[in-house]
């Protein structure tokens, strides 16, 4: 049984850093979306698919920057 590391991140700028293209960059088991005027990021780390060894390099190969998050403040700015 494998265990599933959830995980989260910020869209921190970028050119062309919408909500589209970034879900466009995601691979199955993360999702993106939008709280107030930033995108945000959240999913499992499966089969090597990893926020900081795919996510993260493959937003960045698209020059959209993107940071990880705790998981408590993502909670936080899902309750703004």
């Amino acid at each position: 049984m494998t265990v599933q590391k959830t995980r989260a991140a910020v869209v921190t700028g970028g050119l062309g850093a919408d909500l589209e293209t970034v879900r466009r960059y995601l691979p199955a088991a993360y999702f993106a979306f939008m709280r107030g005027e930033r995108i945000y990021i959240i999913g499992n780390d499966v089969a090597g698919w990893t926020l900081d060894g795919y996510v993260l390099p493959r937003l960045g190969s698209g020059l959209i920057a993107a940071r990880e998050i705790a998981l408590n403040e993502l909670r936080a700015a899902s309750e703004e």
